[in-house]
């Protein structure tokens, strides 16, 4: 429970009006443990990301923040890098590295450390100006901090929203 409180005031903190914000990503999709100790479950990413610092002719560079929660209980909360490049038409490609912290809700989804790396390869297609959608596929590692390192791998459809 204490982890869904945390949750849910990253979200609402993320969501106030002080904050300039140009997109907002929210996911729905499923995790895999690598751990073979957990079933799989269901995840909810939330993320929000700045104006872009870096901009070139088809792609951007911007800082990002992001939140996993699993129906389990575990939640992964993290900042880093994301970037964004054009293919072509509506269509985009975009990659991301976020550490973060990870609190896991049982021994069966531990990753092994508390920080946990989070990478993100997506594709995605633009339906307006300020709405998108994509697939992505995430991947959460220890990256060798701990000998225990089973990671998980995640798969979700996610809207954006631009401002």
């Amino acid at each position: 429970m204490k982890h869904l409180q945390i949750f849910t005031f990253a979200a609402c903190l993320a969501l106030t009006p002080a904050a300039h914000a140009s997109e907002v990503v929210i996911g729905f999709g499923a995790v895999e443990f690598n751990s073979n100790l957990a079933p799989n479950d269901r995840q909810f990413t939330f993320e929000y990301r700045f104006d872009p610092y870096r901009e070139w002719d088809k792609g951007q560079i911007s800082w990002g923040v992001a939140v996993v929660g699993h129906a389990a209980g575990d939640v992964w909360a993290g900042a880093g890098l994301v970037a964004q490049r054009q293919l072509g038409g509506r269509w985009f490609a975009e990659a991301s590295l976020m550490p973060g912290l990870y609190f896991e809700n049982g021994p069966t989804t531990a990753l092994g450390h508390t920080i946990e790396f989070r990478s993100v390869l997506a594709v995605g297609y633009e339906i307006t100006e300020t709405s998108s959608i994509s697939l992505a596929i995430d991947h959460r590692s220890n990256g060798g901090l701990s000998e225990f390192n089973p990671g998980s791998n995640g798969l979700s459809l996610r809207f954006h929203h631009k401002f």
